[in-house]
């Protein structure tokens, strides 16, 4: 009996699908179901299977509709390669769908081209990146690739595995806020090799392999409205002060910065704690890499708060247990701050 009753639910559930009445929903409100359909990601790699191809598949009139939706096809993850041989068409229609609106592209550099060819694609791709707002650039650069205006673009993430570090973003990026900079094989000492309009930005990750406590003090200073950072790894030497040499100590103060989150790889927490001060911050996640490797720099991080004179709320420590004895001092010291170690 209940065996019956499921297939009779399902098939009046079908015989629903294939009635007149899936064809009265107002073309716009069929868009907007169609919008909730989509892949939870930034950036949709196209699939049979899946939407928004899937949608046009179903029957002449979704088609049309989702044809007819600029929202489903501004998202997209290219690869290079497969751009250069078999799908750059695919690629090239998808986007033409989207018309006027703003793009969120992810383009993966998969190609060799230590021939110093220019990939085909270069051409075509080059307009489509201008009306980005979002974009993760994954791979070595390309040459010219954004020398154009890119005024609408207000997010933006490079990932690098293999070459050295090396990115700029051309003027005016007006609309710019959040940038990402990550490469796992890479030590960041410098940002010679990086050239970003860094005082608009409201949100910074800088994930590499290494990451030098000066450089990040020079990231700081330069961010002058940045409200939330992220950054790992920080090294530094604890025996000496060469690495932030550049910068004197209690000297690096940011006024924006609400949300500091650090992952420490090396010793040097303490050498960080004496050369920031930020009024502004709320909350602050540390991270040990390796757990209860290096003491907790208990000393250096209650005149850190001090001298900040720092409304936190949220102080996070994993990895570190030698920072629990701390916490009745902190919680004297902070009002109704809420810790987590």
């Amino acid at each position: 009996m209940e065996k019956r009753t499921i297939v009779q639910e399902s098939l009046a559930f079908h015989e629903a699908l294939a009635s007149p009445a899936r064809y009265s929903l107002p073309s716009e409100l069929l868009g907007e179901i169609f919008l909730r359909c989509l892949p939870q990601t930034n950036y949709v790699t196209p699939s049979l299977d899946e939407c928004p191809i899937v949608l046009t598949r179903v029957c002449r009139h979704w088609r049309a509709v989702a044809l007819s939706t600029p929202r489903l096809w501004a998202s997209l993850s290219i690869s290079l390669l497969r751009a250069d041989t078999t799908s750059g068409e695919e690629y090239k229609c998808w986007l033409e769908r989207a018309r006027s609106v703003p793009l969120s592209i992810r383009v993966v550099h998969d190609m060799d081209l230590s021939d110093g060819k220019e990939p085909l694609s270069q051409q075509w791709l080059r307009p489509f990146l201008r009306r980005c707002y979002d974009l993760w650039w994954h791979g070595p650069p390309i040459q010219g690739l954004l020398d154009n205006s890119v005024e609408s673009l207000s997010r933006f993430q490079v990932t690098f595995h293999k070459a050295n570090f090396l990115f700029s973003i051309p003027s005016p990026t007006p609309q710019l806020r959040s940038v990402v900079l990550q490469s796992l094989t890479y030590d960041l000492h410098s940002l010679r090799s990086i050239d970003l309009p860094w005082h608009q930005l409201l949100d910074l990750k800088i994930h590499f392999a290494l990451v030098s406590s000066a450089t990040f003090l020079q990231v700081i200073s330069l961010c002058t409205q940045v409200q939330r950072v992220s950054v790992s790894s920080i090294c530094a030497d604890a025996s000496s002060q060469t690495d932030l040499q550049p910068f004197p100590l209690i000297g690096t103060v940011n006024h924006s910065i609400l949300r500091l989150e650090v992952n420490v790889i090396r010793a040097g927490l303490g050498n960080l704690f004496e050369a920031l001060t930020l009024p502004a911050l709320e909350e602050l996640v540390i991270r040990f890499c390796s757990p209860d490797r290096y003491p907790w720099p208990h000393k250096q991080f209650s005149a850190f708060v001090t001298r900040s004179k720092c409304p936190l709320k949220w102080l996070t420590i994993h990895r570190n247990k030698s920072a629990e004895s701390h916490l009745t001092e902190y919680l004297h010291i902070l009002p109704g701050l809420k810790v987590m170690v």
